[in-house]
């Protein structure tokens, strides 16, 4: 069964690793399907996704032994899908003492830049860190304060109608240059997820990050609730608020 408990702490301790031990990490030698061997649950099942482990050698300027590369079709919501997907991964292995760190700009050399007629995504470096990696809650996150992420009446997460916890596991989920391009709404029973438009040059230049920063978020709602014995499925049927642009909801119950 799968271990929701320990990978919500993991949420807490989690930090990008990008100095590497030379030692080889045993759960990432052979090219596994990740996704199985960890039980992932993807956002949207009908986007075809693969999950390839590639060597150093395989990766341009690659730091760690090992790289994840995420490839996926090109359809609605498949960078979400992605981000999703990619962030239960990151948590198993840093749950097992592995470092990861997302590196949007890292892609792999030219012949494996595609796999199985799909693209490949993003990639995540991988590998035990070469010092110990982990932060402290709170002062160890540099993250937006709670009403700069969440559109609705503050008092209701103040007086505990609306779960504080949930909210912080978005709060704290990594992002790229940490821009937390995320708006949170709930309505009932129901967490709306929202892309903020972009407000400088850099933003609109990682805009496929930006949506792939958004699945990881939902990922860590998913992953506290879970934890807390909660049942989750998700919806798509929403409309766009001022603050951003509408993208997916997870109803928990």
């Amino acid at each position: 069964m799968k271990d929701y408990k320990t990978l919500a702490k993991t949420i807490y301790n989690r930090k990008s690793v990008r100095v590497f031990s030379e030692i080889p990490a045993e759960i990432l030698e052979n090219d596994v399907d990740l996704i199985k061997t960890f039980d992932i649950k993807p956002l949207i099942e009908n986007i075809k996704v693969k999950v390839k482990v590639l060597k150093k050698n395989e990766v341009k300027n690659n730091r760690s032994q090992y790289c994840i590369a995420f490839y996926s079709e090109e359809k609605p919501l498949y960078l979400e899908n992605i981000g999703f997907i990619g962030q239960q991964i990151e948590l198993e292995l840093q749950s097992r003492g592995l470092g990861t760190c997302w590196w949007g700009m890292k892609k792999p050399k030219k012949e494996f830049k595609s796999n199985e007629g799909l693209n490949c995504m993003i990639t995540m470096t991988a590998g035990f860190p070469r010092k110990t990696e982990t932060r402290t809650y709170p002062d160890g996150f540099k993250r937006k304060a709670v009403k700069d992420i969440f559109a609705g009446d503050m008092s209701n997460i103040q007086s505990g109608t609306i779960p504080a916890r949930l909210i912080e596991a978005v709060r704290i989920a990594p992002s790229a240059v940490n821009l937390q391009p995320w708006i949170i709404e709930k309505i009932d029973n129901t967490y709306n997820f929202y892309i903020r438009p972009p407000k400088s040059l850099i933003e609109k230049m990682i805009k496929d990050m930006r949506h792939i920063d958004i699945g990881i978020a939902m990922a860590h709602l998913t992953i506290q609730a879970k934890a807390e014995g909660l049942e989750v499925s998700m919806t798509f049927s929403g409309k766009d608020i001022n603050q951003g642009k509408y993208l997916a909801g997870i109803i928990v119950s």
